[in-house]
């Protein structure tokens, strides 16, 4: 029986993580999973390790400021991440291979447990900066192999003598649309709304309800779809949208915020699928969104996750994918001009397509970590994987 240890840090590395190992093409191995950020997002079936907790950041200690660091603080994260390098350790000698799933600090952490981690880098590009000299030293060290997030990286570490490849981002993977239509007609320009799926998601959902009320009042043929995550009750978005005047639509889990008509849903990838143009205050989302080629509006929000550095950021990734504004008044604007313009929406559309590529990467990458884990527990030396 193989044995492999996952250890991630945030919610969207352990979806990516749970989606790999589900891809795995072989049933012998005793899995075990380690989220170093909140509860965890992992199926129930995965034994996870302790402790877990769930901070009042979110796991923006850094991006939420002193307040949010002093609450980090206050909750125990000090002692939390003690305890959990303790938990590590003596993970020592148990797992045939780790598999970290994030940035490399997570890396770091990872390495705790084993000599041999196979590391899926979902946070770093060139298209953002180069990776700095920490970080390197923690590749050339830790790291057995790496999966990088795009290609270019790829090419770049390569270059550096380090064992990377690019076999697929998997955040399009987890993308599984269940057929739902939303009974909407269809030649009817959609707007899909994305809250995030942060505690902050209730505040996000109301500058996207203005939004909409600003686009809707432009053109009364939009629809709006308003995707939240499972973790995020609709009853907190419909109490949100209820303080800017939101009263019942027409159907079940519908609100009228002015003359835009807001139908929430958790069909989150059948949203997708059915949009024109999206409007987000996500991490991971909105990059699933222009994978998918829809044209990605953003702004900055209240909250930790997407300030005006993180959507900054997402735009160095996205490129034209993604376009940026300032506020949910030129967000709605912006919106508008794009359902004007198809020539735009679809010259967006193919680069965000062309950034993220297509879905495919969690089994090519599931088929590498069963080999590195095949070859680590039969004492031999790991074969260089090559680009797919």
């Amino acid at each position: 029986m193989l044995r492999l240890l996952a250890v991630s840090n945030g919610v969207g590395e352990d979806l990516i993580a749970a989606r790999i190992i589900e891809s795995l093409p072989r049933t012998d191995i005793a899995i075990t999973a380690y989220p170093l950020v909140g509860t965890g997002a992992y199926p129930p079936h995965i034994p996870l390790l302790e402790p877990r907790r769930a901070l009042p950041s979110g796991g923006f200690s850094l991006r939420a400021g002193l307040r949010g660091l002093g609450a980090d603080v206050g909750a125990g994260i000090v002692r939390l991440w003690f305890e959990q390098r303790r938990t590590l350790v003596r993970q020592r000698g148990a797992a045939d291979l780790v598999m970290a799933v994030g940035d490399t600090y997570c890396l770091w952490m990872a390495a705790l447990a084993s000599a041999r981690v196979a590391f899926v880098s979902t946070a770093d590009s060139v298209r953002i900066a180069p990776f700095g000299l920490l970080g390197r030293m923690r590749l050339r060290r830790h790291a057995q192999q790496i999966f990088a997030r795009d290609a270019e990286t790829a090419a770049a570490l390569a270059a550096q003598g380090l064992p990377a490849v690019a076999l697929g981002n998997v955040m399009m993977d987890l993308l599984r649309p269940t057929g739902e239509v939303f009974d909407l007609p269809p030649s009817a320009p959609v707007v899909a709304l994305l809250p995030g799926s942060r505690r902050e998601a209730p505040e996000n959902a109301v500058l996207l309800g203005r939004a909409a009320r600003a686009i809707a009042s432009d053109r009364p043929d939009v629809r709006f779809l308003l995707a939240h995550a499972a973790g995020v009750p609709a009853s907190a978005i419909l109490q949100a949208l209820a303080a800017i005047g939101g009263a019942a639509g027409s159907g079940r889990q519908t609100v009228a915020v002015g003359p835009a008509e807001i139908h929430l849903t958790e069909a989150f990838a059948d949203a997708l699928e059915r949009a024109t143009v999206v409007v987000g205050l996500a991490g991971t989302a909105n990059e699933q969104a222009a994978g998918l080629g829809r044209p990605v509006v953003a702004f900055p929000g209240p909250g930790a996750q997407f300030g005006p550095a993180f959507l900054s950021t997402q735009h160095r990734l996205l490129g034209e994918a993604l376009v940026p504004t300032r506020t949910w008044q030129e967000a709605a604007g912006a919106v508008i001009r794009l359902l004007r313009e198809p020539v735009e929406r679809e010259r967006r559309a193919a680069v965000g397509r062309a950034r993220m590529g297509p879905a495919g990467g969690a089994q090519r990458i599931a088929a590498a970590v069963a080999d590195l884990m095949a070859r680590s527990s039969a004492g031999r030396a790991p074969s260089m994987i090559q680009n797919t």
